[in-house]
């Protein structure tokens, strides 16, 4: 596994934390299903 260092703004940030305490999910664990999500949704896009 890697490493990245990401930053937010603090109103991102907030709101990281704030879904991260509802759903009882880690910070890394939102990050990377997003980053996921995001990198399927691009290589579907350009795959057409």
């Amino acid at each position: 596994m890697k490493r990245l260092s990401v930053r937010f703004s603090d109103k991102e940030y907030e709101d990281l934390v704030k879904l991260s305490h509802q759903t009882e999910r880690s910070l890394n664990d939102l990050v990377r299903e997003s980053t996921r999500q995001l990198v399927q949704d691009w290589l579907v896009k350009t795959s057409r």
